[in-house]
This record gives structure tokens, sequence and C-alpha cells, in this order.
């Protein structure tokens, strides 16, 4: 997953999906804390699963980062990746 290669995307501003407190789930992909858009590339990436599809409904763009595997199936090419969407 993005998370686990050492670059840390979650959103310090953001609430949380699930209790809309503070902090993160721990990449137990409940709290969307970890959410970013998906500008160009995303033919690259794992597909979401259904609690991730669930959640993030309404900006079908967006993936959890704690839940995304880039280069899924040995792809290679091109990604534009935007951190903290509900900034801009």
């Amino acid at each position: 997953a993005m998370l686990v290669r050492g670059i840390k995307l979650n959103d310090p501003l953001s609430r949380r999906f699930d209790s809309g407190g503070t902090g993160d789930c721990g990449a137990d992909g409940t709290c969307a804390t970890c959410v970013v858009s998906i500008a160009q590339g995303g033919h690259l990436m794992s597909p979401p699963g259904l609690q991730e599809q669930q959640i993030l409904v309404k900006n079908p763009r967006w993936r959890m980062a704690c839940k995304t595997i880039i280069g899924y199936g040995a792809q290679e090419g091109k990604m534009v990746v935007k951190v903290n969407p509900r900034q801009w």
C-alpha cells in the first residue's frame, strides 16, 4: 500500500469517516484520513475493495492510500497523485 512505502499521506485536518474524531485507524480502511486524489494513472492501481467503494462513493477519483497497491499486476506507467484532496 502507499502508506507502507514510508510516505505519510494522512491529512492532519481531516475528520474521520467512521467516528468524526481525529487520528487515523492504523490502516484498517475505516477512517478515510489517508485519501488521495488520482489525477492520472488510476489503471496502475489495485481495484478498490467494497468497503473503500462504499466510503468514497461520492468521490470516485479518490483512493485510500492504506488500501491501494501501485503497480498492480506488474504494470508500470506515470501517476499523478494529489495529497489531501479535502483541502482544495
